[in-house]
């Protein structure tokens, strides 16, 4: 693992770059861009940690710009079955895309001297790894970013930073305009159109509304149904938030979590908020690892159908009290407005019925 954070080498003798992408989380601050989050839905740990890494290899130069080019063309690194090894960043098994052999709306490009570079059969060229480079693009721009003396177009690190290299043209370059940039990576608008829309999402998603972050780190649903009739004679005193099974469920803000297992609820959490306020979710599918003192953003578990939602839809039950501490009485207020100003990047509905 030592090496995804070692020296970045060009293969072509360029000088060395300390890679200094460090993961975190999007936290309040005073001035300055929120830095990256530390888990994304969507993207596996080990092409996230690729994109953020090489984000800001010149001015201009977003990661998520990168991650948009990793979902259209790839799917980070996912098609056909592909995963990465989390220690190499190697992509097996090795991804190909189809063959430039001169079909219909497809150029004719011969393999030539390229025959078993990385893989590749022949007789015609094919894009090559998570990024899909032709193998004349990935040599002239090739860097090997995490320092194994080989940059590898299967490899995520290599296959990433490359990208930034080719989009920068070159590490003294810049990025003024993305569009024409991804146009020299791919010269169809709708290919651009579509990296973009994948690019400003992640960018909206990534930034707490009003102070919170939207505690579902995905696609979400809900409606407000603050007050509704529940089983025992309850009335429903929270949001229910749907998303898909195991979409990341984390902390809205910073402060003590804590695990909270109960029949109705499930796998629940309780979170301490520094802002004064306390916050309840339920229904987790799994507990992450990170409890105690937390900051905003952190993984606290995944969506799921625990204690008394079994047989509904996989959702997050979320709750807050404002200005409630420990041992305080139950002070629950209803968090639609909250949620649907701070997940409205991810809002894929009004909502669905069956939460609890």
């Amino acid at each position: 693992m030592h090496t995804r954070r070692g020296l970045l080498r060009s293969v072509l003798g360029g000088g060395a770059l300390l890679l200094t992408g460090l993961l975190t989380v999007p936290i309040l601050g005073a001035g300055g861009a929120a830095p990256p989050p530390a888990a994304v839905a969507g993207i596996p740990e080990t092409p996230l940690r690729a994109y953020q890494a090489a984000g800001d290899y010149c001015p201009g130069l977003r990661w998520e710009l990168l991650a948009g080019i990793g979902s259209v063309e790839t799917g980070h690194g996912t098609t056909n079955g592909a995963t990465a090894d989390p220690d190499t960043g190697e992509v097996t098994p090795w991804i190909f895309g189809p063959p430039l052999d001169g079909s219909p709306s497809v150029r004719a490009l011969p393999i030539g001297r390229w025959l078993g570079w990385w893989g590749l059969p022949g007789p015609w060229q094919q894009a090559v790894g998570p990024m899909q480079f032709l193998p004349g693009t990935f040599t002239a721009w090739a860097i090997d970013a995490d320092g194994d003396e080989v940059a590898n177009p299967h490899d995520l690190d290599d296959a990433v930073m490359t990208a930034a290299n080719y989009l920068c043209q070159g590490a003294n370059g810049e990025i003024a305009d993305e569009r024409a940039a991804l146009l020299r990576y791919n010269r169809s608008d709708a290919y651009v159109t579509k990296v973009l829309a994948y690019a400003d999402a992640l960018a909206s998603v990534a930034v707490p509304v009003n102070g919170v972050v939207c505690p579902v780190a995905g696609p979400v649903s809900f409606i407000d149904t603050w007050g509704a009739p529940r089983s025992g004679g309850r009335q429903h005193k929270g949001v229910d938030m749907f998303a898909a099974y195991g979409t990341p469920v984390v902390a809205p803000v910073a402060g003590r979590a804590e695990q909270s297992k109960n029949s109705l609820g499930g796998l629940s959490f309780r979170l301490w908020g520094d802002d004064g306020n306390f916050y309840y979710g339920a229904h987790l599918s799994a507990y992450s690892t990170a409890f105690g003192e937390v900051k905003a953003g952190t993984i606290l578990g995944y969506v799921g159908t625990s204690g008394n939602a079994q047989g509904t839809s996989p959702h997050l039950h979320f709750e807050i009290h404002p200005g409630r501490r420990s041992g305080d009485p139950s002070s629950p207020v209803n968090p639609t407005p909250t949620v649907a100003a701070s997940c409205s990047a991810w809002r894929i509905g009004v909502g669905l019925s069956g939460g609890d």
